[in-house]
């Protein structure tokens, strides 16, 4: 199940399926988008707050599910945050209630991007919200250019700062934030990781956290018969690649067979590179080169 590249005029509806957000970030990232020929379509209770979730599960639940089963052509995210994995148990899971359509989100969102990947086959784009991210023109026009362009991923070149460890390597790329996809494990929405390449970013995780995580996946058995891997940024205060992180993954990762990227510019930054989430990709020297994305 594939989504079709936008054009202008057609319409991208914007959910919040997790945390509340800044809504005059929120109102000038749809402003953009709107700029670009796109027509956006929202709930009016899309600002509605409960604690640190964007309302109560139902209505959360209901927004998502209702943005997933109409014809809209693309579905973005206000933010991430917190509250995707207690509304999954609440999408509906039946294939005449979907629409097939282009999905972007990250951070909290790596659950709905699974949940979507596991029940229908469809790939989507690990990228960009609304309030944290199109706030920049450069990546409102990456976005645009991502809905739109096939190809796309022939002018985003996605090179690391560093090979770990060399090789080569190919496979499906899936993955997103480390620490939720550490949280589907041992649920119905668990990630299958065998033969693929998997992708993992964080934020403002400590060494020790981040060596707990990797060690939950490894006795998980989710790094048996993974090609390769491929670590975007994980953020400690102004720094988005920090020494301490790349110690622990030498450490962790020696025994690990296949390629290691560090030091891809996806995640929790500012204009942060997209990744095809079920498309296909392949690791040559410190280059992640997509050969497959989500058309």
């Amino acid at each position: 199940m594939r989504p079709v590249p936008l054009e202008k005029g057609d319409l991208i509806a914007v959910a919040a399926p997790a945390g509340p957000f800044n809504r005059k970030r929120f109102h000038h990232g749809v402003f953009l988008l709107k700029k670009m020929g796109f027509g956006m379509a929202m709930r009016k209770d899309i600002t509605a707050r409960l604690s640190y979730l964007a309302g109560d599960d139902r209505r959360r639940a209901a927004e998502l599910n209702e943005a997933l089963a109409s014809p809209f052509s693309a579905l973005l995210f206000a933010r991430g945050g917190y509250g995707c994995q207690r509304i999954a148990p609440l999408l509906n899971a039946s294939k005449s209630r979907f629409h097939p359509k282009i999905v972007m989100g990250s951070s909290d969102l790596t659950v709905v991007l699974i949940h979507l990947w596991k029940t229908y086959g469809l790939p989507s784009y690990y990228g960009p919200m609304v309030a944290p991210h199109l706030t920049e023109p450069k990546t409102v026009r990456r976005v645009g250019r991502a809905l739109t362009d096939p190809g796309f991923f022939d002018r985003q070149p996605i090179v690391a700062k560093a090979a770990l460890k060399g090789g080569t390597a190919a496979g499906t790329l899936v993955g997103g934030c480390l620490s939720l996809v550490i949280a589907t494990l041992g649920t119905p929405w668990e990630l299958d990781t065998r033969g693929k390449i998997l992708f993992l970013e964080d934020t403002n995780e400590e060494p020790y956290a981040v060596d707990r995580m990797l060690t939950q996946l490894e006795q998980a058995g989710k790094l048996k018969g993974v090609k390769g891997l491929v670590f975007g940024t994980f953020k400690q205060g102004k720094t988005l690649f920090p020494a301490s992180i790349r110690r622990v993954l030498r450490e962790k990762l020696k025994k690990f067979k296949g390629p290691i990227l560090w030091g891809v510019r996806f995640g929790h930054c500012k204009d942060p590179l997209i990744i095809p989430f079920g498309g296909v990709g392949r690791i040559r020297g410190n280059r992640l080169v997509i050969t497959r994305g989500i058309f």
